[in-house]
């Protein structure tokens, strides 16, 4: 196989994987919203949470921010648990 033809490929998986995560910029979400409803992975949430001070806290204690349609960060500690809202990204702890 051709390195273009790897490259193709590696770049098309790559493509799907990160599109399948949707979050509205400039939003939050509660981790069971994410998890639930926009694509993203437990596994997802806890590799954002590596190395912050939230790390060995409940997901669902945590409020994240979305940054970019596939991206989240920020996260906010919920010391009574994350809330949903009626509204998309209006949730707060």
């Amino acid at each position: 196989m051709k390195p273009s033809s790897v490259f193709l490929a590696l770049f098309s998986l790559i493509t799907v994987t990160v599109a399948d995560k949707v979050c509205t910029p400039s939003f939050d979400y509660c981790a069971a919203e994410l998890i639930s409803k926009k694509g993203f992975t437990e596994a997802d949430l806890k590799a954002v949470l590596n190395g912050t001070s939230f790390e060995k806290e409940d997901l669902k204690n945590i409020l994240f921010h979305c940054k970019n349609p596939g991206i989240v960060g920020s996260p906010k500690l919920c010391s009574s648990g994350c809330k949903d809202s009626a509204q998309e990204g209006s949730h707060n702890c």
